[in-house]
């Protein structure tokens, strides 16, 4: 997260979660130095008035207010929130032609006491990558206010923001999102494997999001995961409520009664995929998977610590030694995972594949096994071919535009399809048709 200190007229903006975290009070009134341009509007919502973006750009105006009033329908239950914004937010983006962009020139954020409560005031620029992420951060951060201050009625400049932990505010944000590429699941599941895990002190401990992309990858995915277990229905949410009711006390001395233990994290790390075994990939994610499932590495005797790498279809032809199998073992549980989670249509290929290996290593069958994996590999071929069949007539289709009941695209294509089939079977035969394309394609 940026924590660089930027200036704007009176007001200055530090990232919300810096350390120490103080709230910067507002003594006496500031006034921009400058009006905005007549161009520049401001959005709020009719049921959140306390939400509000800046900017020249009003479709972005709107999906900030829509995403303020979307943070706060998720969170709502499981915070126990009730419908009205307490705290402030105002987002201000600013595009190419914003004056401030001038002085301002990436993501920051401060927080201003407003008698018995507070305002986030936010600028980024439309450009942002994060910019989505940014903005989230600040909603998900003042709904928490409403609870970890539930109790407080005034606000100024010894108020301590960082009671709000750093990875309950990223946990929650992730948990709203979804991880179509299972980036964090990986993370964790690779950190598990390798016992590079961080330990639950560690994940509570952070500040702050690094600025480092993958650094940062890392501590979201294992906040998400802190956030994900305690907020499980059933008695991990109570226990969840009753730590969070518990800062709006006074002391919050029982806060740790109701926290998880470091054991519980470890074993909460080790079946976080779990959790996500019913979630099937697509059938391109499967196809990648696989590719990757299918490489073994292992060492190449004990005389030779050299580390090798080969196809799982090479496997019946080198010597069966320790490592190798070894290797082959880890391949075999891997693709199982895989299984239960792949694209129906790579079902038989794994479910061979996984058959072969697992014969070769129980009952060393090098001959049944061999042609197991000969009949994967050709099924492979095959749903690869007939997968990319299927995208050149539907790319063929869109082209055509032709959306009658009735049509004969589909003979036409399979007619020329045939054509282009039996030209490139024969090496002597030269291939006018591709010559074509790719002379059309090179005009184009």
């Amino acid at each position: 997260m940026n924590r660089r200190i930027v200036s704007f007229a009176a007001l200055t903006f530090v990232s919300l979660v810096s350390a120490p975290a103080l709230l910067r009070a507002q003594d006496t009134p500031d006034t921009p130095a400058a009006s905005p341009p007549p161009a520049v509007s401001t959005a709020t919502s009719d049921d959140f008035p306390q939400v509000s973006c800046t900017s020249t750009d009003a479709l972005a105006c709107s999906d900030t207010v829509q995403l303020a009033s979307d943070t706060r329908d998720q969170l709502a239950t499981l915070l126990n929130l009730g419908p009205t914004w307490r705290f402030a937010v105002h987002i201000h983006i600013m595009t190419p032609d914003d004056p401030l962009l001038a002085k301002i020139d990436r993501e920051a954020a401060a927080v201003f006491s407003q008698g018995s409560t507070m305002k986030i005031e936010a600028v980024l620029p439309s450009t942002d990558p994060n910019a989505r992420e940014f903005i989230q951060r600040q909603f998900v951060t003042a709904l928490l206010w409403e609870k970890f201050f539930a109790t407080t009625t005034n606000f100024d400049k010894n108020t301590k923001l960082d009671v709000v932990p750093f990875w309950l505010v990223e946990g929650l944000r992730e948990l709203l999102n979804e991880d179509p590429d299972h980036d964090r699941e990986s993370i964790v599941k690779r950190a598990v494997k390798n016992q590079m895990a961080p330990t639950l002190d560690e994940v509570t401990g952070w500040h702050e999001l690094s600025d480092d992309r993958l650094l940062g990858l890392w501590q979201r995915a294992f906040c998400y995961y802190l956030v994900d277990s305690i907020t499980q229905p059933g008695p991990p949410r109570d226990d969840f409520q009753q730590w969070l009711n518990s800062f709006s006390g006074a002391g919050p001395t029982s806060a740790r009664l109701h926290f998880p233990t470091e054991e519980a994290w470890q074993r909460e790390l080790a079946d976080a995929s779990a959790r996500s075994g019913t979630r099937v990939y697509s059938w391109d994610k499967t196809l990648a998977e696989l590719t990757a499932d299918q490489t073994i590495t292992f060492l190449a005797g004990k005389d030779q610590p050299k580390v090798q790498t080969c196809s799982i279809y090479d496997v019946t032809t080198l010597p069966h030694t320790v490592p190798m199998f070894e290797a082959i073992q880890e391949r075999i549980y891997v693709l199982t995972e895989l299984e239960i989670r792949s694209h129906p249509s790579w079902n038989p290929v794994i479910d061979l594949d996984r058959s072969a290996l697992t014969m070769l290593i129980k009952d060393n069958q090098v001959d049944q096994a061999q042609k197991l994996l000969q009949q994967a590999h050709q099924m492979y071929i095959a749903e690869t071919t007939y997968h990319q069949k299927l995208l050149d007539y539907m790319n063929w289709y869109e082209v055509t535009k032709d959306y009658s009941g009735n049509t004969t695209h589909f003979s036409s294509y399979f007619t020329t399809a045939k054509e282009m089939e039996k030209v490139q079977a024969d090496p002597a035969h030269p291939n006018p048709i591709r010559a074509n394309l790719l002379q059309i394609e090179s005009e184009l």
